[in-house]
């Protein structure tokens, strides 16, 4: 969930400039989008994730008396922690039993789509810190399996764990992956040829931006699949999930799979306020805006296409009407995430002072969010007509 924070600056620091009417200078996607909403996943990503496992491992010393914490849900026994157990380690020591049976069976099923989301949510919690989490058993297995299968979902989701800083493939199977095919496998879809342009911009290949964007401007939608697999792991949640167990399930579904297209480093720079003055640019990005605008799913989609619409001139109702929705749904997150920044595992976690208001805000933001396939965008959109606990 630490992807909301850092989008709540990024847009400020990285795009005020755009806003502005100033070409911001060409940049990688991991400068200009949040690290984690862009298809190219940096080590930062992963930190959150791998510090709360750390903390989960790291041994408990019994010998103190147990501290009762405030867990929503929980009663009895539970409700104390294990001699020196932070709070962290209390919800996931809580919370694992549910957890782990979750992913045990998207692990099990014979569907290919929900064993590549069970190797994702593994791999998003590698054993030791430190470097990217890329070379371990759970992503070549998610690889193999994106290979085997040619599944556009699949594919998609096993490029997202595949790469990082800088736009090449991870060592190992992750070799055997490219963008160019996905975009031969999934022939309608414009989201590989953003992100294949975006490559080509960072060798300063302008025939290659030139291509790419084109064909992804012809495409007849633009779907990185991340409201696809959200769904299908949340389709398998058990209906009766308790509140603890379902915020731990959410935060793991959103940072393990919330891949979306870098639609923000098309708007910096492919798109930009000099670029836009060439007719066929323009006529390019008008057309990529136009599918955010109307089919993004992700809230930083949403936000590139407010850029967008502004800058090409759309009708100013409906610049406005972008700019009301990203702000609504934003303060909207905000306001129920339960996830907060602490010195205490040095990553993101549940903060002890969260509120049971506040969890069962999120669990019914995570149950608009599987009602909506996924689709991020709708659920916050819900749940800020329809708020819960208060």
């Amino acid at each position: 969930m630490w992807r909301w924070a850092v989008l709540a600056v990024a847009l400020v620091v990285s795009l005020v400039p755009i806003l502005m009417g100033r070409r911001a200078p060409p940049r990688q996607i991991t400068d200009t989008v949040p690290a984690h909403l862009s298809m190219a996943r940096t080590s930062a990503e992963k930190a959150p994730s791998r510090a709360r496992t750390v903390a989960e491992r790291a041994p408990v010393d019994t010998s103190r008396p147990a501290v009762a914490d405030e867990l929503c849900g929980v009663k009895g026994a539970a409700v104390k922690r294990a001699g020196k157990e932070s709070f962290a380690q209390h919800v996931m020591r809580v919370t694992q039993t549910d957890i782990g049976a979750w992913k045990s069976a998207l692990a099990a099923s014979d569907d290919p789509r929900r064993q590549a989301v069970a190797l994702a949510l593994e791999n998003a919690h590698p054993d030791a810190p430190g470097g990217e989490p890329k070379d371990t058993p759970a992503n070549n297995g998610l690889v193999l399996l994106a290979i085997d299968t040619n599944d556009p979902v699949i594919y998609a989701l096993a490029l997202s764990h595949c790469t990082g800083d800088g736009y090449g493939m991870a060592a190992g199977p992750c070799q055997g992956l490219s963008w160019e095919h996905w975009a031969s496998i999934d022939p309608d879809n414009g989201a590989p040829w953003l992100q294949i342009a975006a490559n080509a911009d960072s060798r300063g290949d302008q025939q290659g931006v030139e291509q790419a964007l084109a064909k992804a401007s012809m495409a007849s939608r633009i779907d990185a699949y991340g409201s696809t697999v959200v769904a299908i792991a949340l389709n398998a949640l058990p209906p009766d999930m308790a509140p603890m167990d379902k915020a731990v399930a959410g935060e793991d579904v959103i940072v393990a799979l919330g891949i979306a297209t870098p639609a923000l480093h098309i708007a910096a720079t492919l798109c930009s306020d000099t670029a836009v003055e060439e007719p066929t640019r323009r006529q390019q990005c008008t057309a990529i805006a136009n599918d955010l605008a109307d089919r993004a799913t992700t809230l930083i989609d949403v936000a590139a296409a407010a850029i967008l619409a502004r800058r090409l001139g759309f009708p100013a109702d409906r610049q406005t009407a972008l700019e009301l929705e990203r702000r609504n749904v934003d303060r909207t997150f905000f306001a129920l995430n339960p996830w907060h920044y602490t010195s205490e595992d040095t990553g993101l976690t549940l903060a002890s002072d969260f509120g049971c208001n506040t969890v069962l805000g999120f669990g019914n933001f995570i149950d608009a969010l599987e009602a909506s396939g996924g689709n991020e965008r709708a659920a916050l959109a819900a749940v800020g007509r329809h708020p819960a606990g208060r």
